[in-house]
């Protein structure tokens, strides 16, 4: 059974039988002269060899739609309309885009949970069909006032697919993000109310759980959901495919350790800005900023006037909407200090450092309103010395059990909430609810939370026949060494048998030439065609004999 589901929820904030795999097909929306079908001259960018604005942009979402259709392998069509239309926008923030399933299907032929919502694009890739013929899978709308007077000023839409977007906004992984959520990244429970769709879970609930109440939103009953959205570090992603990858996609967790006039381990914020943090880390005494002007401990104004005491120690500052984290690390760097410590304006937990500054050269982290405001007090009675760095025993966006955390500010932040990942993550993923200009066309744990929800029921399940068809299978997957494919052929043929990356180049050829019928194995050392060991991360295993071609989805793990 289907539902028609309307969704502006996946918005995303500023500050089957064996024929060939189908293709994620873009819907142009757009009227004649705007959004796709923009006349306006354009120079090609990036390996976006298009000329007009409008041809610049459906050439990045169809790279888009590639890009997921590879690491997918759909055998059921998947179709996207799209336009761009002009969104919430002024100087400094802007809604960039939404997107979500136009249709969400339970109690269908392959579900693996009843009476559970999945969107239609999972669901007919597991029913093996289109389930909702005459339907368009997901909804998207982006926003074509970016760059326009008073729209984020300064700032425009990159269309390449370099990732060379400068101070400029990366179209490309803006549209995995979105797409993300089409394809399922998300509940279509409202978390402002607890309510389910329609009176029943998403697929996506199983795996959201509270770590204080060690339950799962299925389990909940509507006021739980209510409390755990809001469940600050609390709403962890319960699914063994993003737990088992998240040390191997998340980086140690940043900390600060204070002594002397306070003692303590502060979980700490960290970002772009300024040299990547080490578990060495570097030490100092802590001095707050004193810039002589308004709030003075925010380090908008340079010189400072107590800059002689600054020189070689550690800035104490507060987070402000008056300046860019940008600016206040570059002000404290050019007077003196060695690092920079940013206190959060808000209550809550540590925030993350945003934006770029290339000249800064010190490092910077920060820290919560609590925290730092321990600090703060304990300036006044005496010397405080910290030492910033990682912490290698715990992840970044990860408990200290190493679930990762979803997003669950309080208060509720409708549309961002709930189906994100947790700002704390870094580095910085592709499903957080703010784009980050370290993202590029890795889908990092996003890939997971998909498996996780049921998306490639290959990597669990044996790919046999009954009747003697051509079979394609590996074990284990997740792997650590490569693993086993195998292959049974019903008739003499020709094969091939090579390992992708997710960009589609080729890794290492395992099989070649013409095989007798018969069940084949092939053993994988986890080695490319040069000999060298293959990193962790998500493969493609392509098996072709004659005119048949399977697909299948590897997962190395360390």
């Amino acid at each position: 059974m289907r539902a028609p589901i309307v969704f502006a929820l996946a918005a995303l904030l500023l500050v089957a039988p064996a024929a060939a795999r189908a293709t994620i097909t873009i819907v142009n929306l757009d009227g004649a002269g705007e959004g796709f079908n923009d006349p306006t001259a354009a120079a090609p960018v990036g390996g976006n060899p298009g000329t007009t604005v409008g041809q610049q942009r459906l050439n990045c979402f169809n790279q888009a739609a590639q890009i997921w259709d590879a690491i997918l392998g759909s055998s059921v069509a998947i179709t996207i309309e799209a336009a761009f239309d002009p969104l919430f926008c002024n100087a400094t923030s802007a809604v960039l885009g939404s997107a979500g399933p136009n249709i969400v299907d339970f109690n269908f032929p392959g579900a693996g949970f009843a009476n559970t919502w999945y969107v239609s694009a999972e669901a007919d890739r597991l029913a093996g069909t289109n389930l909702d013929p005459g339907f368009n899978d997901i909804g998207a709308q982006f926003n074509s006032s970016i760059g326009s007077a008073g729209c984020l000023t300064g700032r425009f839409w990159y269309y390449g697919f370099d990732g060379n977007e400068g101070n400029n906004i990366d179209l490309l992984p803006v549209l995995l993000h979105e797409f993300g959520h089409g394809l399922g990244f998300l509940t279509t429970t409202d978390e402002t109310n607890g309510a389910y769709f329609s009176g029943l879970p998403m697929i996506f609930d199983r795996y959201l759980k509270d770590d204080v109440s060690n339950k799962h939103w299925f389990e909940m009953t509507a006021a739980e959901r209510v409390a755990s959205a809001i469940n600050t570090t609390h709403l962890v992603w319960d699914g063994p495919g993003v737990t088992s990858a998240a040390p191997h996609v998340l980086g140690k967790r940043p900390h600060v350790v204070a002594s002397g006039a306070v003692a303590g381990d502060f979980i700490a914020g960290e970002g772009l800005i300024g040299p990547a943090l080490t578990e060495a880390g570097i030490s100092g005494a802590v001095v707050l900023v004193n810039d002589g002007v308004g709030t003075t401990s925010d380090a908008c104004q340079t010189p400072f006037t107590n800059a002689g005491a600054l020189a070689g120690k550690v800035a104490l500052l507060d987070r402000t909407s008056n300046c860019t984290m940008a600016t206040q690390a570059a002000n404290a760097q050019a007077n003196g200090a060695i690092a920079v410590l940013i206190v959060n304006n808000i209550a809550g937990p540590a925030p993350p450092v945003r934006g770029l500054a290339p000249t800064v050269t010190i490092p910077v982290a920060a820290l919560s309103q609590t925290d730092g405001n321990s600090i703060r007090t304990a300036l006044g009675s005496g010397t405080v010395n910290v030492t910033i760095g990682l912490d290698p025993a715990f992840l970044a966006g990860a408990t200290n059990a190493g679930q990762v955390k979803m997003y669950a500010p309080n208060p509720d932040e409708p549309g961002s909430s709930v189906s994100h990942f947790d700002v704390s993550a870094f580095p910085n993923l592709l499903m957080e609810p703010a784009i980050n200009p370290d993202l590029t066309t890795n889908v990092d744990l996003t890939y997971n939370a998909l498996f996780d929800i049921g998306w490639f029921p290959q990597l669990v399940s044996v790919e046999r026949g009954s009747d003697g068809s051509l079979a394609f299978t590996h074990r284990p997957n997740p792997s650590r060494d490569g693993g086993t494919l195998r292959f049974r052929l019903p008739a003499e043929a020709r094969v091939d048998l090579a390992i992708y990356d997710v960009a589609g180049r080729r890794i290492a050829r395992l099989a070649q030439g013409t095989r007798s019928a018969g069940e084949y194995a092939v053993e994988w050392k986890r080695l490319d065609d040069a000999g060298h060991r293959v990193g962790p991360g998500v493969y493609l295993a392509r098996f072709k004999a004659g005119a048949v071609e399977r697909t299948l989805h590897i997962v190395l793990v360390e």
